[in-house]
């Protein structure tokens, strides 16, 4: 098992959560789930995961709200957010970089892609 290999996954679709799921396992990484921003900020706080993986459109707080939180407090700062995000225009991009995003990617996305992003940011 990867040494790092707690990943947080903070998207409202549970169908993505499943399909992440299947994905990463075989790689043996574990994947959490928070279902909208406040209970990933709560859960990121708590688990203290080696990678979030954070949707951008939730219902509640938006995922470049919670991105600037985790790395405005000291408890999260240094974990690595990785945008997967269907909205991938130039100034979506921007906002993630200024929230302190550590990469981004759009949905729908390649399996091979995702992990290959994964590994990168836990090595």
């Amino acid at each position: 098992m990867n040494e790092k290999n707690r990943i947080l996954l903070i998207d409202d679709n549970r169908t993505v959560f499943r399909l992440l799921e299947a994905i990463v396992r075989l790689k043996g990484y574990h994947l959490l789930y928070a279902e909208n921003g406040q209970q990933g900020i709560v859960k990121a706080r708590q688990e203290q995961p080696d990678l979030v993986l954070l949707d951008v459109m939730m219902p509640d707080i938006d995922g470049f709200k919670v991105c600037q939180y985790l790395k405005d407090n000291a408890d999260t700062k240094d974990i690595p957010v990785l945008f997967l995000t269907a909205r991938g225009a130039e100034g979506d991009l921007e906002a993630g970089r200024r929230a302190g995003a550590d990469g981004f990617m759009t949905k729908p996305f390649q399996t091979i892609e995702v992990l290959n992003q994964i590994k990168r940011m836990l090595d």
